[in-house]
Order: structure tokens, then C-alpha cells, then sequence
């Protein structure tokens, strides 16, 4: 029987290779590989067994890791794997039995060009202070877009950058910006602990990765940041903007009234970018982002409660930057680079 952590470097690194966005582990299956967005099973390999999958758990994991997994039966770590393959992998249970995702994260950050985001987008990171989202379903590429934020702030700026994520994704070298990445559990006891120590802090910018679990209680802290003298890049699963808006105004009126909550809100957002990842004609993913501009118009909408407004004003402001989640994908396709069976699927699933 091949070693555990032979069989996993060399699964990983030919998933990696071939493209593999994820990598799923169930027993009584064989490994299988999304590519291209699509599940393939990778046929050259055995069934997987309750027994291999154990020992592949504990051939990467630490004490403090196994001894979380055990009480909370599930854990979210980043590991290295086969010299230089970075994964962020989810350990569960189903049916009783060990399950493994395996997430493939790029060891290079791509640049604000590459996602083609527009102008005034890109301006909304220049800003000392507000709420810029990053938002989308998982597995969309929020987390590479909010790299190329940060990064593009550290190749030109001096800034103070803290991140609070977890786990820890993309690594970051401090270039003209210092930045301090902070894990959740391992570095900071929790987000509302690390967001009041941003507080007391001088930071220029704070990045936070989507809140599973202490979501309602962090966000009158991250309210409190946007309003004073950081910018704050935010990340959320949500399908477009209006559904952003409505996720925070309902986490933050269970500490104030609805009213309070949407004169906060309009007072800090700049803006929201909601993308998703689609099969490109030929192979390969291509991202489509709808791309909400804060302007007078949406903090009156906000203010007002008017949230669904909010989408008219995105389909007709083309010339500030905003676009449309579903006018992004129609534009894809007039460049034949998605096809129209994958764009109506989108739209179904908007």
C-alpha cells in the first residue's frame, strides 16, 4: 500500500497540473477533480477506503488541528502539499465517515488588469475610509479579487494593512505596505477580537474574509472601521447586490432599529463587486462581475429602504462603472467566450 502522504502529494500535484480548481476525497469512491467546472473522476486511482483517508488526516494535520476536528467534527485548514501546491482543504464527516475538499489556491496574485474591474472600482481602494465588498457564491474567486486589491495597495502605497481571516490564504511579502495577516483561532481569538484591535489601532485598511459564524455580532465593528479612518474589504457569499445589502441591513438590525441600520450602511458602502466563475468555450474558467457604484442615488435608496430600486439604477449607469451580473455574462457571450447554454444556466441560477 503506497504511503498516505505519497498517494495525497501525488494526487494534489497532478490535480494542480491538470488544472483543478478542487479536489473531492469520499469513501468509496475514486478521487474526483473539478476541471473546467466540471467533476472527473480520476480513473487511474483505487477506491477509497474510511481506513486511507484516516491516515491521510492525520498525515497532515497538527495535535491542536486533530483535537478541533474531533470536537467540532469539522475543521478548515491551508496546507503545502508536494513541494509548492497550496490548498485550502475542508475535513467533514458524512454518513459517519472522514470526507476531504481540497482547494487549489494560486501561488500567484493576480492583478486588478487581469480581472478587467473598471476604473471606478479600482478607485474605491484609494479611499481612507468606507466598506468595499467582495461578494459571491464559494468557489467564485472572491478571495483572488480581494488579493489583487490588497496587493495592488501594496506594490504602490505606503499603508498599514491588517487581514483577519480564516484559515490564511494567500501570502502576502510586504512591498511599499506593511501587512499583518491574522488567523482566527490561531492569532486572534475570534473576529470581534480582532476587529476591536483594529480599532485601537492606526490601519489603513482591513481586510476580512467571509464571517461564517460571528457574522451578526463583528458587524457593528466593521460599521465602526468603515465610518472612521480605514477602508474595509469585506467578503460575503451572496449571489448579487441587492442580496448584500439585504444580508447586512438583517444582521444589523438585531442591535438597532431597521432605520439606524440603513443610514450606517448608506453612510459606509462604496461599493460591491458580486462575481462568479464560468466555463470559458474552449476549457478553462472566465469570471463575470456584477459591479455596484455608491452613489447618491443608492445611499437614498438605502437610506429610503428602497433596496430593490437599487438594481435599475446598476442597469443604467453603465457609464459609471456599474454593470449588471446578468449584462456581464450577455457580454461574454457576444465575445464567445461563454456559451449561450452556460449564460442561460447563469441566469437561472441568479
Amino acid at each position: 500500500m503506497e504511503v498516505p502522504s505519497i498517494f495525497l502529494n501525488r494526487i494534489l500535484a497532478e490535480a494542480a497540473k491538470r488544472g483543478a480548481s478542487s479536489l473531492h476525497f469520499s469513501v468509496g469512491s475514486q478521487p474526483v477533480a473539478r476541471i473546467d467546472d466540471k467533476l472527473i473522476s480520476m480513473e487511474k486511482e483505487g477506491i477509497l477506503t474510511s481506513e486511507l483517508l484516516g491516515k491521510i488526516i492525520d498525515s497532515f494535520i497538527s495535535e491542536e488541528e486533530a483535537k478541533k476536528f474531533k470536537e467540532e467534527k469539522e475543521l478548515v485548514v491551508v496546507k503545502t502539499f508536494a513541494g509548492d501546491f497550496r490548498f485550502r482543504v475542508n475535513i467533514f464527516y458524512q454518513k459517519d465517515l472522514p470526507t476531504l475538499s481540497f482547494n487549489y489556491i494560486p501561488t500567484v496574485i493576480r492583478s486588478l488588469e487581469d480581472l478587467k474591474l473598471p476604473s471606478a472600482l479600482k478607485e474605491k481602494i484609494n479611499l481612507n475610509s468606507g466598506l468595499l465588498i467582495v461578494a459571491g457564491p464559494n468557489d467564485s474567486g472572491k478571495t483572488s479579487t480581494a488579493a489583487a486589491f490588497i496587493e495592488d495597495i501594496n506594490k504602490r502605497e505606503k499603508r498599514y494593512i491588517i487581514t483577519l481571516e480564516d484559515p490564511i490564504e494567500y501570502l502576502f511579502i510586504n512591498k511599499k505596505s506593511i501587512i499583518e495577516q491574522r488567523q482566527i483561532g490561531r492569532d486572534v481569538k475570534s473576529y470581534v477580537a480582532g476587529l476591536k484591535h483594529c480599532l485601537d489601532e492606526d490601519v489603513d485598511l482591513v481586510f476580512i474574509d467571509e464571517i461564517k459564524k460571528e457574522f451578526v455580532a463583528a458587524l457593528p465593528f466593521i460599521l465602526q472601521l468603515a465610518a472612521g479612518n480605514s477602508l474595509v474589504v469585506l467578503e460575503m457569499n451572496a449571489a448579487n447586490s441587492i442580496r448584500v445589502i439585504e444580508k447586512i441591513l438583517d444582521a444589523a438590525k438585531t442591535t438597532i432599529s431597521p432605520e439606524a441600520a440603513r443610514f450606517s450602511l448608506a453612510d459606509v458602502l462604496v461599493g460591491i463587486v458580486t462575481q462568479k466563475l464560468i466555463p470559458r468555450l474552449g476549457g478553462g474558467l472566465v469570471l463575470a462581475s456584477e459591479i455596484l457604484i455608491v452613489n447618491s442615488a443608492v445611499k437614498s435608496l438605502i437610506r429610503e429602504g428602497k433596496i430593490y430600486q437599487i438594481e435599475s439604477i446598476i442597469q443604467t449607469s453603465r457609464e459609471e462603472g456599474m454593470i449588471s451580473i446578468e449584462k456581464a455574462v450577455e457580454e461574454l457571450v457576444k465575445r464567445g467566450e461563454v456559451s449561450p447554454e452556460e449564460a442561460r444556466k447563469i441566469k437561472l441560477n441568479i
